[in-house]
């Protein structure tokens, strides 16, 4: 927390010095109003024991002025603060995009425990950008509490205690927000699912099947239950810290009541002048709001708090693992394969699995080859490829490019040399140029590559059915754009991976799932060609033998293992899985 505070005072003034300082002095001004007033007020009631008509005249005036003063401070102010909130919210999202969004593996996606904290942070992230200006008003009401103090010890010396009476409520007030946090942390796997339910059910994407298969009573139940199942253990742990609360509650208030009685004795004996006991009367008629609202604040300025430390153990999770994973002294990347890839003992455990996903793969793909990955549903053909593109660590053994490790490279100069196309492409809702464009940063306005990428994915059609061409806006989610059915989506995604020219890797992980026959034929030709003149290595994951026949290797998974690996010849008139699955397959086209 300790770090949490500290970067919640730096970033405000490294965002906006300026605003910083405004948003300090409207807090500040803001929480000692009540006091000032009080102050006035007494010196009132003084000038006017003495019948002083200039005096109050002077006084009037004055309180015009301070009331006008810490009110337009305020009013000003306000859209001050708001814009400063703004600022380091921003500020903080794209710390959170460099972080997630650029991390070398997929683990702070995929590892229960990282990816945890990031929905944490993902959801709670609006309340990091309020944290500066929580903790100025908290800091407001503090001093606003001590003034008080001090006037009423000027009265009765006791009476400057009364607020420690309050540190009690603060505590138990503190200390059930502590458990009301972590019965919320140990919530966050419902609390997932409960939002998981919620978008199936209100959402486009799925509202076919929702529709379809009657879904929408199942869906609300199952919201209500898992939500229903998170809400009470927040319920059981706000049950058991309200007692201490209440109990706390009720001795300041006791407190509170023999305070005014001390007050109102100074007074009537002479102790203190009236004005005195006037303006102590009244700041201490404000301690129970100024304690409410310190309580107030400080429950806001701990949510935020929380969110920035969530925050932080997210930054440190992506320092921690980008400096476990990129090396210090990088080897340069070949600019073209002269061997291969080569897998030697590789095996690779997910983080909630017991048995390894694939187990001492042994395997060389030549350079220039087309590689096919056949096997069924789990066999780890996606995980094989995900361990090509570096997006997971090997659990033992090591991957070769051309005899160097792939650990040595670093992992964005290793993935600028591939490409990849994937059978559930991200729909990037932007320009069609733009969304192509983005497969190679460097040529995103080369309107004839973009063209030429098109027509690599076999999205010439494509292109001329757009109102606009290469400048439609694709996408109903972001704006109003053109709407693309699955197998246009995915020549998109084609086409983006297609942008990079001569990649040492371009992985195909059922490229053409949603594309009719022709289109299926024609991306193979493409990539069949490609491949031997760039001489890269192209690894198609599909479970189309169709598609796989045309490789120059094909490689059979089965449970995480290589069950065979030769032609499609040679493993169609074998005795194994391949033949088993090409026979299946046959009996349809007979």
């Amino acid at each position: 927390m300790i770090s949490a505070l500290r970067f919640t005072l730096s970033i405000a003034p490294r965002t906006d010095r300026f605003r910083s300082a405004i948003v300090v002095a409207v807090a500040i001004l803001e929480q000692a109003t009540g006091f000032g007033l009080a102050l006035l007020l007494g010196l009132f009631s003084e000038v006017a024991r003495r019948h002083s008509t200039d005096g109050l005249v002077v006084l009037a005036l004055c309180v015009a002025v301070f009331v006008m003063v810490t009110q337009g401070t305020f009013i000003a102010g306000y859209f001050t603060r708001l814009r400063l909130q703004e600022e380091i919210q921003n500020e903080v999202e794209r710390r959170i995009i460099d972080v997630v969004g650029t991390t070398p593996t997929l683990e702070i996606h995929e590892n229960s425990g990282r990816s945890e904290r990031a929905a944490v942070v993902r959801g709670a992230r609006n309340e990091i950008g309020p944290g500066f200006d929580r903790l100025m008003w908290l800091a407001g009401a503090a001093l606003a509490l001590i003034g008080s103090a001090v006037l009423m010890a000027s009265v009765v010396p006791v009476l400057a205690l009364l607020p420690l009476f309050a540190v009690p409520t603060v505590l138990a007030t503190q200390a059930a927000d502590k458990k009301r946090g972590k019965a919320v942390e140990r919530a966050t796997p419902s609390t997932r699912l409960a939002g998981h339910l919620f978008q199936l059910a209100t959402t486009a994407a799925p509202a076919r099947e929702t529709r379809l298969f009657g879904l929408a009573g199942e869906l609300r139940s199952r919201h209500r239950t898992t939500w229903d199942e998170a809400g009470r253990d927040i319920a059981r742990s706000d049950g058991r810290a309200r007692l201490p609360v209440v109990l706390a509650w009720l001795f300041f208030v006791l407190a509170y009541a023999a305070a005014i009685v001390l007050m109102v004795r100074a007074g009537l004996s002479g102790d203190a002048s009236l004005g005195l006991v006037v303006a102590a009367v009244a700041v201490s008629s404000q301690i129970t709001g100024q304690v409410q609202g310190l309580l107030s604040l400080t429950f806001w300025t701990m949510e935020s708090l929380r969110a920035t430390r969530a925050f932080l153990d997210v930054v440190a999770d992506g320092a921690a693992e980008t400096a476990a994973v990129v090396p210090a002294t990088p080897a340069p990347v070949p600019p073209k394969l002269s061997g291969g890839i080569k897998l030697e003992g590789l095996s690779f455990q997910y983080w909630n699995r017991e048995q390894r996903s694939l187990s001492d793969i042994d395997l060389e793909l030549p350079a220039g080859a087309v590689v096919a990955l056949v096997g069924e549903n789990g066999a780890g053909k996606s995980t094989l490829v995900k361990m090509l593109c570096g997006l997971y660590r090997p659990s033992a053994g090591r991957i070769l490019v051309d005899g160097t490790d792939l650990t040595r490279f670093a992992p964005d100069e290793w993935r600028a040399r591939i490409t990849a196309a994937f059978q559930d492409p991200v729909h990037i809702e932007m320009s069609l140029q733009d969304t192509i464009g983005l497969g190679s940063l460097g040529h995103r306005d080369d309107a004839d590559r973009i063209r030429e990428a098109l027509r690599t994915a076999g999205g010439d059609r494509l292109l001329a059915s757009l109102p606009d061409g290469l400048r439609t806006r694709l996408g109903r989610e972001s704006w109003d754009g053109k709407g693309l059915s699955g197998g246009q989506w995915q020549t998109v995604a084609n086409a983006r991976a297609a942008m990079r020219h001569a990649p040492l890797l371009r992985v195909l992980d059922e490229p053409s799932a949603s594309l009719d026959a022709h289109a299926e034929e024609w991306l193979f030709q493409q990539y069949t060609e490609l491949s031997r003149l760039d001489g890269g290595v192209t690894v198609l994951v599909t479970h189309r033998i169709t598609s796989a026949r045309a490789a120059d290797l094909i490689v059979v998974l089965d449970g995480g293992r290589v069950a065979e690996v030769g032609t499609h010849d040679a493993l169609s008139r074998a005795d194994g899985l391949y033949a088993e699955l090409f026979h299946l397959q046959a009996r349809y086209f007979v």
